[in-house]
């Protein structure tokens, strides 16, 4: 194999999230290659999630108290893409952040565009949508209500193998049918679990996603610290 493989979580197929009704958690992908070693640290990037200037519709995201609309697309009572794009990845970052760190591991969120670090593990991923040809899309904040569920990919990557691949490509040969987000294909050397989130109450969706990925980042490390050495 001339590329590195990213590591596959491993869960079950359509397993239920503690107490959340409507998000799941499906395996998806190759049989990766797990890092060998414990980690002196996990890194959490921020998930790749898009903002669109389309005008929002009640639905999946919905109005978000608190948020007010910014610049003059915006609509009085409906959530800011921008603002809310940056809600939902915060919110993620930090609650996987928060959660790892609790067990006792080193974890930090790096911040966009920071340079990776030589070692250690990163925990990344993108917020994608599967549109009406069964196709990966980039999941977009704005889109109408009813066309799409959202979901997320994760990869985990040791950073001692060198850079990782790319998470994605955009795929030029699928036509967009007028639909937000472009289409993607999800880089065959990285294996991925997809955490589904239907709609509902995306909030708590997302911090239940970010919950079980980080259950499973440290059943990771307990595998590999009983590992015998190599």
């Amino acid at each position: 194999m001339t590329r590195r493989r990213a590591c596959l979580f491993v869960v079950g197929a359509a397993l239920l999230l503690a107490g959340c009704s409507t998000a799941k958690v499906t395996a998806s992908g190759g049989t990766g290659i797990p890092p060998a070693l414990r980690p002196a640290a996990v890194y959490v990037a921020d998930f790749d999630l898009d903002a669109a200037a389309i005008k929002p519709e009640s639905g999946l995201l919905g109005a978000r108290p608190g948020i007010l609309p910014q610049g003059p697309l915006g609509i009085l009572g409906k959530p800011d893409p921008e603002a809310e794009r940056r809600h939902l990845v915060d919110l993620l970052a930090q609650t996987l952040v928060d959660d790892l760190a609790k067990t006792g591991l080193t974890a930090q969120r790096l911040s966009a565009g920071a340079a990776l670090p030589g070692e250690g593990w990163l925990v990344r991923g993108a917020f994608l949508a599967v549109d009406e040809g069964n196709r990966l899309r980039r999941a977009v904040i704005g889109f109408g209500a009813g066309q799409t569920g959202m979901q997320l990919a994760v990869a985990i990557d040791d950073l001692a193998k060198g850079t990782p691949a790319p998470f994605y490509q955009l795929d030029t040969k699928a036509k967009s049918r007028d639909l937000p987000g472009a289409a993607v294909t999800l880089n065959p050397y990285v294996a991925a679990a997809r955490f589904v989130l239907a709609k509902g109450d995306l909030d708590r969706n997302v911090k239940d996603s970010a919950h079980e990925i980080a259950k499973t980042v440290v059943a990771r490390v307990n595998a590999s610290s009983a590992a015998p050495a190599r």
